[in-house]
């Protein structure tokens, strides 16, 4: 099938529903080029340095802004159609139908176009969730299936949105977050809330994994604060969030409100292995449009030279007659990257500050906080000193 075809079809295929993407990265420019253009811009004060260590990036300078132009990444998944797959009833199909193998062919490659489809968008969530964790996005591109199963041979390419350090992570302070009482637990958010105003920066949601959802809305002192007078509900139409997400009222402390949502969404990735998005004990304040999202160009070869199609999603189908196989690809050129290097914070709930873990004597009460926080692997053969060192390069990573 032609690919501009497949390429309009997928344009009226059912939205995919991604939070973090749609409602922090959502959709902008589509460069006919195979560099996407980011552009960056402080609230406020003085335009920030904004670092992207790719090869061959180009810095630009504007009044009042900075651009860079970088490689896109490539996500490219495919699935293969054989003749078995076309003999082979359709699922939900009656055993009476009596269909051929050619009229389930386009069927079968709608189906195979919308799962990897379905599967980029699910990556790029993925992507998002890691630059408001960790403020970079490290992806691996394969050459093939088994080394991405067996994480073998990556060529890395690194999306950097901070300088020498990632100073968006915050720390409630000497005392975990999980650790404190109600009326502690609001003024720790309301004072990172007022870290965030000093950047010129005003967060209204409260992203929240569900550990830390569960833990605030079984605090009876903590409801006793988001009650009736303090919370209003109605505001986010549920409809629109994806499975995953919950929205949990609005927040009022001393004039600043927050959207509370509830954010468990995982994904499978290349080793088989389900992961979360945001590591347990997240807590995000966040802007909706902090950041946006644009593509490169896709290009592949046709026929005897090349073609290339500015667009969010590419498929292609590949028939291969020596073994009898028809390929359904699909690709993809997303560069997610926030607007304001600053513009966000992210928290755990299980972490103290370096005072509180230099304070900490004993190997048992280190390793067991480093294992709170997700730091595994730790031995108590090391020593006192060295299980601080690697709890908090942890920490600062």
């Amino acid at each position: 099938m032609e690919t501009r075809v497949l390429i309009n079809t997928v344009k009226k295929m059912y939205p995919v529903i991604t939070f973090l993407k749609d409602r922090y990265f959502p959709d902008g420019r589509v460069f006919y080029s195979e560099k996407a253009l980011i552009e960056t811009k402080k609230k406020g004060k003085k335009v920030a340095p904004f670092v992207v260590p790719v090869v061959g990036g180009i810095a630009m300078k504007k009044d009042g802004y900075n651009a860079y132009e970088i490689e896109a990444p490539f996500i490219a998944p495919k699935m293969a159609v054989t003749a078995d797959d076309l003999a082979n009833k359709a699922f939900g199909e009656s055993p009476e139908s009596g269909r051929s193998p050619e009229s389930r062919q386009n069927e079968i490659i709608a189906e195979h176009t919308d799962d990897l489809r379905i599967s980029i968008f699910r990556r790029l969530e993925e992507m998002c969730g890691e630059v408001i964790a960790t403020g970079k996005v490290v992806m691996n591109h394969y050459a093939n299936a088994n080394d991405a199963a067996k994480g073998k041979n990556p060529v890395v390419m690194q999306l950097q949105y901070y300088n020498d350090t990632f100073d968006n992570r915050y720390i409630f302070g000497p005392k975990a977050f999980v650790d404190m009482d109600a009326e502690e637990r609001l003024n720790a958010l309301y004072d990172a809330a007022a870290v965030l105003r000093k950047r010129g920066v005003h967060a209204t949601d409260l992203v929240m994994t569900g550990d830390v959802s569960q833990m605030l809305m079984t605090d009876k002192d903590f409801l006793h604060f988001y009650d009736l007078r303090r919370v209003e509900t109605g505001e986010i139409n549920q409809k629109e969030l994806p499975a995953g997400v919950v929205y949990n009222g609005s927040l009022n402390i001393n004039g600043v409100v927050f959207a509370l949502f509830t954010y468990d969404e995982n994904y499978e990735d290349l080793d088989g292995v389900v992961k979360p998005i945001f590591p347990k004990g997240t807590i995000a304040f966040l802007t909706p449009g902090l950041g946006t999202t644009v593509y490169s160009q896709v290009t592949f070869v046709r026929g005897d030279s090349f073609k290339s199609y500015a667009e969010k999603v590419v498929p292609r189908q590949i028939a291969d007659e020596q073994n009898n196989v028809l390929e359904v690809q699909a690709f993809s050129r997303p560069v997610p990257y926030p607007l304001d290097w600053e513009g966000w914070l992210v928290a755990n709930a299980y972490m103290v500050n370096e005072a509180a873990i230099n304070a900490m004597t004993t190997k048992a009460e280190l390793i067991a906080y480093a294992e709170s926080i997700g730091l595994t692997g730790l031995s108590d053969s090391s020593s006192v000193a060295d299980l601080k060192t690697a709890i908090i390069a942890y920490q600062n990573s």
